[in-house]
């Protein structure tokens, strides 16, 4: 059993090893640890060291390590590896990590590898697909049943196929063509007399996904019927591959952090310690996009100059409007594009979702109206500003409501991410509509300001 370390203590003591120059000791060292813990301390070495070490690691104990690192992180890993003492290697891992590891590589050098590699013909199947479909991240199909073998039989060819119990999630059973047309459980199979046949005891409605399909799709699935493993089909509904649960975990944390990045306007290539001119092409360009609507929002102040001019306190109060608003579509619209990420709404059925924001944004416009209503004309006396205030923060809440529900459906619809854009557009019309209708008011009621 291996037992949880700390990070920075192992990281500590192998660097105290290769200040003394002891590679092999390094070596045993990382050798001891569970892969995991190797990977991430394997990953943050300079590059003439990962060589040395990875050069003193026998091929399964390396399969290991790079099958739980970053396929981006592998490739820098094997960069300068001999192509032979890499096919070694690549040929103890998983298919689908390795086409995920190759597709980093340059395609010569991927070639070289699937040419020198013994299961090259598994993997190159597995590369023909984009990284973020199922065919993308699906690993070779397992061995399937006929529908015309006996129970006894399916067990003899269990027997004969699965050399890992840790391979059998579910039994799927194809027809002569290879296309799925079922699936067998375990349980059903050891509860079935001997003498039955496969076709009386499988379950025909099988849960199955297109190789096309895009990865977030496939963690939906997974999620909402509570699956270990996925069968991948094609047009044809021939079996091409599967994909197990764990297969799923990467996607979900890719999908998760390039979402928070999308919300926020930043690649989701960025890290906090990329170099500065990376950095500055992944944030200026949306720094220069929200330029442009504050622009926009401060030419909509620029019309009421006179109005501001006469009462000078509404500035005090513009930004508690506009602020209210933003973030109050915000919250609508983190909400809708999550739903849609996760499949619980999709664009045909936004009104209900635009029906229950529409109702949240009454209810707070009321209450945050009447408060900051009573909290102006106290403040300053006027109860006519109490009014307009009140009225404004009302108003900007509904619209909140309305753009943080039809901005993301309408992206969507319209085939653009819903969590790279939506914020620019919410904010802006929370702004130019609080300004607008907060000092329009203000201008109405003019007279009875000053």
């Amino acid at each position: 059993m291996v037992d949880p370390i700390n990070i920075e203590d192992a990281l500590q003591h192998i660097e105290t090893l290769l200040a003394a120059n002891d590679l092999d000791s390094a070596a045993e060292f990382l050798r001891s640890l569970h892969p995991a813990d190797s990977a991430e301390i394997l990953s943050t070495l300079e590059p003439d060291i990962q060589s040395a070490l990875v050069a003193r690691l026998q091929p399964t104990e390396l399969a290991e390590v790079l099958g739980q690192m970053d396929e981006d992180d592998a490739a820098e890993v094997v960069q300068h590896m001999d192509v032979s003492a890499l096919a070694d290697v690549l040929d103890e891992m998983e298919p689908d990590v390795v086409a995920d590891l190759l597709g980093e590589l340059e395609p010569e050098a991927a070639h070289q590898l699937l040419q020198e590699m013994d299961e090259g013909e598994v993997v190159a199947p597995l590369m023909a697909y984009p990284e973020d479909s199922a065919g993308g991240i699906m690993n070779v199909a397992p061995p399937c049943l006929r529908r015309h073998m006996t129970v006894a039989e399916a067990f003899q060819f269990i027997k004969e196929h699965y050399q890992d119990a840790n391979e059998i999630f579910y039994l799927y059973v194809l027809d002569r063509y290879g296309r799925l047309i079922g699936v067998v459980n375990l349980r059903a199979l050891i509860l079935a007399e001997p003498e039955q046949t496969i076709e009386e005891i499988m379950d025909r409605d099988v849960i199955s996904v297109r190789v096309d399909a895009d990865q977030e799709e496939v963690a939906q699935l997974l999620a909402r019927y509570d699956l270990l493993a996925l069968p991948v089909v094609d047009a044809e509904d021939k079996l091409v591959g599967i994909i197990t649960v764990d297969d799923v975990v990467d996607v979900l944390e890719e999908e998760a952090t390039e979402d928070i990045y999308r919300l926020a306007q930043v690649s989701e290539h960025a890290e906090i310690f990329s170099p500065i001119t990376q950095a500055i092409r992944n944030r200026l360009p949306w720094l220069y996009i929200n330029l442009g609507t504050a622009i926009l929002a401060s030419s909509v102040v620029s019309l009421f100059e006179e109005t501001i001019a006469q009462v000078a306190l509404l500035a005090t109060f513009m930004p508690i409007v506009a602020g209210q608003g933003g973030n109050a579509g915000n919250q609508s619209m983190t909400i809708v594009v999550r739903s849609l990420a996760l499949g619980e709404i999709d664009v045909d059925s936004a009104w209900k979702a635009l029906r229950h924001e529409l109702m949240l944004g009454l209810i707070h416009g009321v209450l945050l109206g009447v408060t900051i209503g009573l909290i102006a004309w106290f403040w300053k006396g006027n109860p006519w500003l109490g009014v307009i205030i009140g009225l404004a923060m009302l108003a900007n809440l509904i619209i909140a409501a309305i753009v943080g529900v039809l901005v993301p459906t309408t992206l969507k619809r319209l085939k653009v991410d819903p969590a790279l854009a939506s914020s620019v557009f919410v904010t802006t019309a929370t702004d130019v509509m609080g300004f607008a209708i907060f000092l329009g008011l203000a201008t109405y009621f003019l007279n009875w300001l000053r």
